[in-house]
């Protein structure tokens, strides 16, 4: 796996970006524009005409430059410039929407004018009419929905199997059975029959990741299990759920990783922790940004100024 890096460019705000192996070797020298994290063998990378082409793993340009904006790759498809492309570059579904999100589940969400969103199949098609604003990806066969700002959750035929009773600027995915949702102001997690299974008294929270889920109360993070059991108090000011076991964390101003038990595993010692992806994970210093192994150990640091790489978020969340 290659993971981006960038530099500076002396007396410009902007930066040119490259790719280190998981050693920390130089692969792709810093040469482009922009570029996103790989995936399913190819990167998107950016000219100095801000067109994105894709380059593999030896940094050979397999994909032209053509397209506008970043994409990656997600179950042989790339949704890019309003459609989606397969890996020789060809338009799979042409172009045409101004909102398309990764396939799940052989639905994506999409949209033609931003406002109102549906679900299209691998034609390219409506198969759930744009009713919503917004939605949420297909996971574990359900999909939550926005309706009168309100949120509720589909199934693949677009019906509504769980009422459209939430609040709030979201509701999560399910993950392992579980979703998180608001409701009087307050989170907590529902089962696919739309009950409460952790019970909403939380001010926020984040998806369940490796059986544990991040909540906060009073201001602080901590962790609980799938029945809503505090595993790890709420005692952190910043939490990511865990990869690996090891969660980013801070307090008191430093970062650094925890276990599922809330043990410092590489102690706080960063401004800030990312989220580990494959066998590394970004941490900031300063004006710099460097790459770390599981066990602590620094493998590369950008140049003071360089634009930090966050590791890719989720394709489902």
């Amino acid at each position: 796996m290659l993971y981006p890096i960038s530099e500076p460019i002396p007396d410009s705000v902007d930066g040119l970006f490259g790719y280190i192996d998981d050693e920390g070797r130089v692969v792709v020298p810093p040469l482009y524009s922009g570029c996103a994290h790989f995936s399913e063998g190819k990167a998107s990378v950016l000219d100095s005409a801000g067109k994105s082409g894709f380059i593999d793993g030896q940094g050979n340009l397999v994909i032209s430059h053509r397209f506008g904006g970043l994409g990656r790759f997600h179950g042989g498809l790339c949704s890019i410039d309003g459609g989606y492309i397969d890996h020789y570059g060809d338009w799979n579904i042409e172009p045409g929407f101004l909102v398309a999100s990764a396939f799940s589940e052989g639905r994506a969400f999409a949209s033609t004018d931003g406002e109102t969103f549906g679900f299209i199949d691998f034609t390219g098609q409506f198969v759930i009419h744009p009713n919503f604003r917004p939605c949420r990806h297909f996971s574990e066969g359900l999909a939550a929905v926005c309706i009168d700002d309100h949120w509720g959750y589909i199934d693949h035929d677009g019906n509504m199997t769980i009422p459209a009773v939430f609040e709030g600027p979201y509701a999560t995915c399910f993950c392992d059975g579980l979703a998180g949702v608001r409701i009087d102001e307050h989170w907590g997690f529902i089962n696919r029959k739309g009950c409460f299974v952790v019970k909403p008294e939380y001010e926020e929270l984040r998806p369940f990741s490796e059986g544990y889920a991040c909540v906060k109360r009073c201001g602080k993070w901590g962790l609980i299990d799938g029945e809503g059991h505090p595993v790890v108090a709420c005692r952190f000011d910043e939490l990511r759920g865990p990869n690996g076991g090891m969660a980013p964390a801070k307090n008191d101003g430093v970062a650094g990783f925890i276990s599922g038990k809330g043990e410092w595993l590489i102690e706080p010692k960063f401004d800030k922790c990312y989220g580990f992806f494959g066998n590394l994970a970004v941490v900031r210093h300063g004006q710099a940004f460097s790459y770390i192994r599981r066990n602590g150990e620094t493998i590369w640091t950008s140049s003071p100024g360089a634009q930090i790489q966050y590791p890719p978020p989720p394709f489902f969340v």
